[in-house]
């Protein structure tokens, strides 16, 4: 069996324009939709693009975030719809999003079709986004679209293991991670994101923002490497520092094989792990610190 899909990580200029907030979100919105018509170019079946694209670098205070924040019925939603259904491609589009009078930091899952069939809200915000108004998320769904079934968790989420493994218990086969990083570096790209792909034996697919080209770059700066993980560590393709789209093909039936995991052989480590957990000694894990 073969379920080859072709995956591309967006990843936009750490650089908003100039002019008013209004210029600069219509900057990041512009630069986002040519990456995505590039990306489709290259054959891509699914699409990512960083944590709330439309306003990073663009909002800061409380007050902003409501200004930009996206209606799900709203334009930019249209558009990427629109976009999606023209280019036939699925998109990961995270944004700042509006759902009554509460603001969400949210992934809206659209499909080949233009339709966004399903949402995730990120779990763990941090204590900046709380403090502006954005209320979390409480739940690690997994969406089918078809072609593969994929799970999405934002930034912090990524600082506890337990959101990759609450998605892979779920069911996801790609996991997709937008984020604002900068000052943690390389080693947490390298180490902790490898170790969640090799624990649940998924993909890992990382978003973030880069630096223009010809700019430099130093510890503290968006780290970028946005680029995707197989579930046995490697790194099949990254975007490096600057702005770039990192596209690679990856086959979903292809199983992780190991010899001599639990037992004599060779195995399909996934579902050895799976059936060797033991989650009736894992309690303490759910206990609500003091």
């Amino acid at each position: 069996m073969s379920r080859r899909i072709t995956i591309s990580a967006i990843q936009l200029p750490d650089y908003h324009g100039e002019g008013s907030l209004e210029e600069k979100r219509d900057y990041n919105v512009r630069v986002a939709f040519e990456m995505i018509e590039e990306a489709a170019g290259r054959g891509s079946d699914i699409v990512c693009l960083p944590e709330v694209f439309q306003v990073v670098g663009v909002a800061e205070t409380s007050d902003e975030f409501v200004r930009f924040a996206e209606p799900e019925e709203g334009g930019l939603a249209k558009t990427l719809c629109g976009l999606a259904r023209r280019l036939g491609v699925s998109m990961i589009a995270p944004v700042v999003g509006l759902y009554g009078e509460t603001l969400r930091n949210v992934a809206w899952v659209i499909s080949k079709e233009g339709k966004i069939v399903g949402r995730y809200f990120k779990v763990h915000c941090t204590r900046g986004e709380r403090d502006r108004g954005i209320l979390p998320g409480d739940s690690w769904p997994v969406f089918d679209l078809g072609f593969a079934k994929l799970g999405v968790m934002i930034c912090h989420d990524n600082s506890f293991p337990e959101s990759a493994r609450c998605l892979a218990l779920n069911g996801a086969e790609i996991i997709f991670w937008p984020h604002v990083q900068s000052g943690w570096g390389d080693e947490v790209w390298d180490i902790t994101l490898r170790s969640r792909a090799i624990d649940n034996a998924v993909y890992i697919v990382s978003c973030c923002f880069g630096r223009r080209p010809g700019e430099g770059w130093r510890p503290g700066m968006m780290v970028g490497r946005s680029g995707v993980i197989g579930p046995d560590g490697m790194i099949l393709v990254e975007a490096g520092r600057t702005q770039g789209i990192a596209t690679t093909t990856v086959d979903l039936d292809l199983p992780v094989i190991k010899h001599s995991f639990t037992k004599a052989g060779w195995q399909d480590f996934k579902v050895e792990m799976l059936r060797d957990r033991r989650p009736e000694t894992y309690g303490v894990i759910a206990k609500t610190s003091r």
